[in-house]
């Protein structure tokens, strides 16, 4: 928040002369300004703390955390003995951001602690500065519970309602640039936690705006990047990536090199998600470098996560081995269990890569202790789940063993389970692409068909228009196909052909995290919630002019609805043909004719 005095007490013009010069990005300049003024003679004390809660300000919009700290002191001891009690506070308030932003999360709650306790022995309650203070507080509580190691459902809900509040008093004072970091933070948490990201991006979409109408480049910077974020959690890159690049310009302007490192490293997430692989280990080298300057140990360990996923991607081996190593000296120096699951996870990608057995082996084995570990959240399950997927595909091509196949059912259930969980609408294209050639190991042909058409309608109807090419192939590929898988299927064929058949053999293309509101299967619910939300049961997304309602109310869009009658010409809820005028193949008569080939092959 933006230090400020009661509004009797004039301020210096040096110091209104700083503010300016901070508003229009000037940073540097207003320093050196506040600099020169601190060594005038005759200071009132009031005008000390003042001039260093505003150079907290600043080395705040800057990222020097440290600094800003000292300073914050500084301030909080001219100010002893003064009636404006606010400064206290705000010296208070800058500091906890710092801490926030430096993952010293125990420290900043007792500051917030304090904050408020000290915050309810000024008498001025109802007057506009002591607002503005509540406001304040009740920000960074939300953005404390938001961004503390690995938030629970209980810290979201807290963080929310903290937000909430904060917002209100922000809007009926009508500061604007308070407004916009309110908005911001919430349209975070229901992107990246509630799966509400229409919602969300229409208050990034506000946040924004606000900001740009205060002119205050260092939130107009801060909320590029969060509009950034909910466009790479949409799965929408070229958004994000255009976002971002202004963010990164004007961060530089800042001289902010901090919030450069963060913007660096989405980046390079966003630039490798796209296959361009040079231009994301440009970001992320970039941002190392940012980090190693700053000695930000943590960011460096996720920058190293990204740096082996891209070499790896690369087939640029020996230097991923070598960066793992780094990693393993950074994870055994900072000693943090959320970054030791990060690197288990690291190790296991490198060992999988090698051609010998008994390292996919160890590989097979780490993966497995990390989906163990109660720590791990929903984003390390899906990284371990996908490669361990991809070894025991491996392992089911030597072995034609069923026991390999039921277990990797199982993990694809997981991934459908995080699916849902994390509101991918991507991991749920994948994995659907998955189960159609696992279902064509058993010989279930339909129901490949089924998968593939769920897979390739959910594509295109939230623009994951690489995923819908490549879906649309394999449907083709099947179609060419058809006649072939039958007779595999009449000469009960080894599971090797089968594979290679299915293409499985071919490395997983990987799953990118994006989270979009989605439902992964038909059942009584889901129903439910398509006829009260008119959703479509098979893309997932609202049903707006001509669809098609079935007798049993469930609804689909119109194209998934002309999709189905292509396919199988029933609703997938009840079978009742969706084109009278056209024959119909239901679902499970396919499946019951199979399981009765099964038993009599048995007998």
């Amino acid at each position: 928040m933006s230090a400020q005095k009661p509004e009797k007490i004039e301020k210096p013009e040096e110091l209104l002369r700083a503010e300016q010069l901070s508003d229009e990005g000037k940073l540097d300049e207003a320093l050196t300004l506040l600099i020169n003024y601190e060594q005038k003679e005759g200071l009132s004390n009031h005008d000390k703390a003042s001039c260093h809660l505003l150079q907290c300000q600043i080395l705040f919009w800057q990222g020097k955390l440290k600094e800003l700290i000292k300073h914050a002191e500084q301030a909080y001891k001219e100010s002893d003995g003064l009636e404006n009690n606010f400064i206290k506070v705000d010296s208070l308030l800058l500091t906890t951001q710092a801490l926030i932003r430096l993952g010293k999360f125990d420290e900043a709650s007792d500051l917030i602690t304090q904050g408020e306790e000290f915050l309810k022995t000024i008498p001025q309650q109802l007057t506009k500065t002591y607002k503005q203070r509540e406001a304040s507080f009740a920000y960074l509580k939300g953005y404390f519970y938001n961004i503390k190691s690995n938030p629970n459902d209980v810290d979201l809900d807290l963080a929310l309602k903290h937000l909430e509040h904060s917002l209100a008093l922000r809007e009926e004072l009508g500061i604007k640039h308070e407004i916009a970091e309110s908005l911001a933070q919430m349209a975070w948490i229901l992107c990246a936690f509630k799966g509400e990201p229409n919602r969300a991006l229409k208050y990034a979409e506000r946040s924004l705006a606000i900001a740009k109408e205060s002119s205050k480049i260092f939130y107009i910077a801060r909320f590029l990047h969060v509009m950034a974020q909910v466009h790479s959690l949409k799965g929408e890159l070229d958004h994000s990536i255009r976002f971002d690049e202004q963010s990164l310009e004007l961060f530089k302007k800042l001289n902010n090199k901090e919030r450069m490192a963060s913007v660096l490293n989405n980046l390079s997430d966003s630039y490798k998600r796209r296959g361009e692989l040079d231009r994301a280990l440009e970001c992320i080298e970039q941002s190392m470098a940012l980090n190693r300057e700053l000695e930000r140990l943590g960011d460096l360990a996720n920058n190293y996560d990204f740096l082996i996923q891209i070499l790896i991607d690369k087939g640029d081996l020996e230097r991923a081995q070598i960066s793992l190593h780094d990693m393993e000296q950074l994870n055994n120096k900072l000693k943090d269990k959320f970054i030791d699951l990060m690197y288990l996870s690291d190790k296991a990608l490198v060992l999988k890569t090698s051609l010998r057995a008994r390292d996919r082996g160890k590989a097979e084995e780490v993966l497995t202790q990390l989906l163990e570990d109660e720590n791990i959240d929903y984003e390390g399950r899906y990284t371990a789940l996908l490669p361990l997927c991809e070894l025991l595909l491996t392992e089911l091509r030597i072995t034609n063993d069923q026991g390999v196949l039921d277990e990797l059912t199982q993990f694809i259930g997981q991934l459908l389970e995080i699916a849902e969980k994390t509101h991918s609408y991507w991991i749920l294209c994948e994995t659907y692409l998955l189960q159609a050639k696992l279902s064509l190991l058993t010989f279930n042909i339909k129901k490949a068909q089924r998968f593939l058409t769920q897979a390739h309608q959910i594509a295109e109807r939230f623009d994951l228009n690489l995923l819908a090419k490549k879906i649309a192939t394999e449907t083709e590929d099947l179609l060419k196909k058809l006649d072939l898988w039958e007779r595999l299927k009449g000469e009960d064929a080894p599971m090797s052909d089968r594979m290679e058949l299915a293409r499985l053999d071919e490395k997983i293309v990987k799953i990118i995290l994006k989270r979009p509101v989605l439902s992964v299967q038909v059942s009584e619910e889901k129903i439910a919630i398509s006829k009260e939300k008119k959703i479509c049961l098979v893309c997932r997304g609202e049903v707006f002019g001509f669809s098609y309602i079935c007798k049993c109310g469930a609804m689909y869009c119109e194209n998934c609805a002309q999709a189905l009658s292509n396919l199988e010409n029933v609703c997938w809820a009840c079978d009742v043909p969706i084109d009278y005028s056209k024959p119909s193949k239901p679902y499970m008569e396919e499946e019951e004719h199979i399981k009765v080939q099964e038993k009599t092959k048995k007998k």
